[in-house]
């Protein structure tokens, strides 16, 4: 496997957010140093499930102009993936083997068949490794890059 990293969508969705401000700063320089080394992964699933958390009505951090925006600068700064039959199979092995919901699992599934040996997300087992690929909390204050 690669040292590209998956990023999840709230370590994405961080990056926009006041709420928590640790969080937010660790965000924006792990981002940061993923896009300048050229390791910064993203798939389809993700950039849909960015646009739709970070513009929903109840509590929206960005408009619908400005997710745009930043949808449009991760297309051209990341390795974008999209999500295929293929990767939806797998992500249906995922949830049947390892009782992942489909989505965290389509998420396992595109870093597992792009050979993509970590995904950062807070969302997941921190530390579990499953069929090559590690889970990693990039939040987390003892993380370190």
């Amino acid at each position: 496997m690669s040292g590209r990293v998956l990023l999840d969508t709230n370590v994405l969705v961080y990056l926009y957010d006041p709420v928590d401000t640790a969080k937010q700063d660790r965000a924006i320089e792990i981002v940061n140093k993923l896009v300048r080394s050229a390791r910064a992964v993203i798939s389809t699933q993700v950039l849909g499930e960015f646009f739709a958390a970070t513009t929903r009505s109840r509590r929206p951090i960005l408009r619908p102009a400005e997710a745009i925006a930043s949808i449009r600068n991760y297309l051209a700064v990341c390795e974008v993936l999209d999500v295929t039959r293929l990767i939806t199979l797998e992500a249906l092995r995922g949830v049947e083997t390892y009782s992942f919901g489909f989505w965290d699992a389509q998420l396992w599934a595109t870093a597992r068949l792009n050979q993509i040996s970590e995904i950062y997300s807070e969302d997941f087992n921190v530390g579990a490794v499953i069929e090559g690929v590690r889970f990693t909390n990039p939040l987390l204050e003892d993380f370190h890059i």
